[in-house]
């Protein structure tokens, strides 16, 4: 929830701030711990709160990981755990996880176990790391257990890290080229065209088309780029919204060369990387297997994973389940199905996240080279046209001048 709150501090100075809180008696002892006093609290209607959450500081993937490292060590050094949170608290200058620590404290000093308190910020957690902490705390393991899954959100964040800038380089890359040809039609272009009419050149075909398509970009350029901001906002909500539409979008992204296999191998060594930490971890592979379809955000490995909890519910060996879903790479499967018959599925699932791991690293550090090629093609191809439209009209230029 989120609040306008007017407030007095004990030094006597007013102050206005938006606010989130879990409820109202939170935040009123959010103000408390501030020693600050309320003058007027407003709430904000419930369906604003996505537009709010961009002005409130939002909790990041760094700080959950750093807190669950930190709890490791505060059970660790046989610090009470609710001491140990609440000094977390204290040294955190983000608002929103100052006051998520505190609540969680609270909770724990009134006996709630570490993973029902943190049930409340499932969706800051993470499944993951929620699933982890219940069964750490089932087998009397919390301490190893908090260990794992630190050092598996932070291999995974890094992951993603990797994917993001590999996937980003291209964007960069080919909006700038466009912005190129752009300038070139919009102010290059138009240019010659009036040298070429105060000469009366006759102009062939081809750039003739050129001009016409130049003048139409200028023309209508703003118009045309008001739509395109309008209907990438549309796609966003879309996809946001209707499953099929995620579908779609992630199905052919899967056919896009270089991208497919960026995008093929992260899932692959997530996908990995959980179920192995699944197996040390002693959750059951049902378990798994929903954990894992609620935080795999391409669709079609969500609806294959789908299809394999079914097969294994059924019966179906691992490695036989991921093969009927045809999505999955035939070393990924292979490994599983060696890893099965020998009694050491946990070492081969760690040997095919580093396969996948370092696939997407190679990429992520050589997609300019990867990409460089299409792009000269793409470069080279306009400039042709260009040189071809214009040529001709330049050599007739320089014969009337002689």
């Amino acid at each position: 929830m989120y609040f306008i709150v007017s407030s007095q501090s004990n030094q006597g100075v007013k102050n206005s701030d938006l606010l989130y809180a879990q409820s109202y008696d939170d935040l009123l002892q959010e103000l408390e711990r501030e020693n600050t006093t309320p003058l007027r609290i407003v709430q904000i209607p419930t369906f604003l709160s996505p537009i709010l959450s961009l002005k409130v500081g939002r909790i990041s993937q760094d700080e959950v990981i750093e807190m669950i490292e930190d709890l490791h060590l505060i059970f660790k050094s046989g610090l009470p755990l609710h001491q140990g949170i609440v000094d977390l608290a204290n040294d955190s200058d983000n608002k929103e996880f100052k006051n998520m620590l505190f609540h969680i404290a609270s909770d724990i000093q009134m006996g709630k176990s570490l993973s029902n308190a943190l049930e409340v910020y499932k969706d800051v957690v993470g499944d993951i790391v929620l699933n982890l902490i219940k069964i750490g705390e089932e087998s009397g393991q919390l301490e190893v257990t908090l260990k794992r899954g630190a050092t598996f959100l932070r291999r995974v964040m890094t992951l993603k890290k990797k994917v993001k800038t590999a996937l980003i380089y291209p964007l960069f890359a080919f909006s700038a080229v466009m912005g190129a040809m752009l300038v070139w039609m919009i102010y290059v272009l138009p240019q010659m065209t009036e040298l070429f009419k105060e000469m009366n050149i006759e102009l062939p075909t081809l750039t003739v088309v050129m001009i016409n398509i130049s003048q139409f970009i200028s023309s209508y350029i703003a118009y045309m780029l008001l739509t395109l901001v309008l209907l990438v906002i549309a796609f966003k909500l879309a996809h946001r919204r209707y499953q099929s539409v995620r579908w779609f979008t992630d199905k052919y992204m899967l056919k896009i060369p270089v991208i497919k296999q960026i995008i093929s191998s992260f899932n692959m060594a997530f996908i990995s990387e959980y179920l192995r930490l699944a197996l040390i971890s002693g959750i059951p592979l049902s378990g798994a297997m929903d954990t894992l379809k609620k935080n795999v955000g391409n669709e079609l490995y969500k609806n294959a994973l789908q299809d394999v909890a079914e097969d294994v519910t059924k019966g179906s060996p691992l490695s036989f389940a991921f093969v009927n879903t045809k999505l999955f790479a035939p070393f990924m499967t292979r490994m599983m199905s060696v890893g099965e018959s020998s009694g050491t599925l946990e070492p081969q699932l760690e040997l095919i996240s580093e396969h996948y791991y370092e696939k997407v690293d190679y990429y992520a550090e050589n997609i300019g080279k990867i990409i460089e090629p299409i792009v000269l093609i793409i470069v080279g191809g306009f400039m042709a046209l260009i040189m071809l439209g214009l040529m001709g009209p330049i050599y007739d230029l320089a014969s009337n001048i002689k």
